[in-house]
C-alpha cells in the first residue's frame, strides 16, 4: 500500500529566553536561550552602522539586524521599505502591524510577507524617532518553500515578537 504524503517532523526547542544587553550596542532585549548573536564586520563607510545576526543553528535560521546611530529616518525607512518590495514578486500578500509604544520609545512596523517562494517572511524596523533605528528580517539556509516552513516560520514569529516586546534604547 502507498503511504501517505507527510512532512517531516521538525523538532522545536523548548521557549527560554534572557536578555541580549551589551555595552557595544545603543538597545537591550530578550533574546531565546537557543540563538547565538555574532556581530559582523561593518565596512569603513557605515561607521554609524553595526551588523547582527541572531542565529538559530537548530532550525537554520537567522534574523538579520541592521542598527544605525543617529540615522536619517527618511533613508532608513526608505531602505527597508525597499527590500520589502523586493520580495513583491514572489508575495500573495502581506500583514504589517505597527508598533506605536511612545511610553517605551518604540516606533515602527512589522511586516509577514506571504507566500511560498518569499526568502524572508517576516522584516521589521523599531526606531525611537530620533537617535536610534534598527532593520531586522528573518531567512533560512535553505530554498524557501514555506509551505513546509511555516511551523518554524510561526515558532520564531513569537522570538521576534518578544524581542519586539521588550526592546530598550540605551
Amino acid at each position: 500500500m502507498p503511504k501517505p504524503k507527510a512532512y517531516m517532523r521538525i523538532a522545536v526547542p523548548q521557549k527560554q529566553y534572557r536578555d541580549f544587553d551589551s555595552a557595544a550596542y545603543g538597545f537591550a532585549f530578550r533574546l531565546p536561550v537557543y540563538a547565538s548573536v555574532q556581530a559582523v564586520p561593518v565596512k569603513q563607510e557605515y561607521a554609524n552602522t553595526q551588523w547582527l545576526d541572531i542565529c538559530v543553528p537548530s532550525l537554520n535560521a537567522k534574523i538579520y539586524l541592521s542598527y544605525v546611530r543617529k540615522p536619517n529616518l527618511d533613508s532608513c525607512i526608505t531602505s527597508t521599505l525597499f527590500f520589502i518590495q523586493r520580495h513583491m514578486t514572489k508575495a500573495t500578500g502581506v500583514d504589517e502591524r505597527e508598533i506605536y509604544e511612545p511610553e517605551n520609545h518604540r516606533f515602527g512596523y512589522l511586516y509577514h510577507i506571504k507566500g511560498r517562494d518569499v526568502a524572508s517572511p517576516y522584516q521589521f524596523y523599531l526606531t525611537d524617532s530620533n537617535r536610534h533605528f534598527v532593520r531586522g528580517s528573518l531567512s533560512f539556509a535553505t530554498t524557501p518553500n514555506n509551505d513546509s516552513l511555516a511551523p518554524l516560520i510561526e515558532f520564531l514569529k513569537t522570538d521576534i515578537d518578544t524581542m519586539l516586546a521588550t526592546w530598550a534604547w540605551k
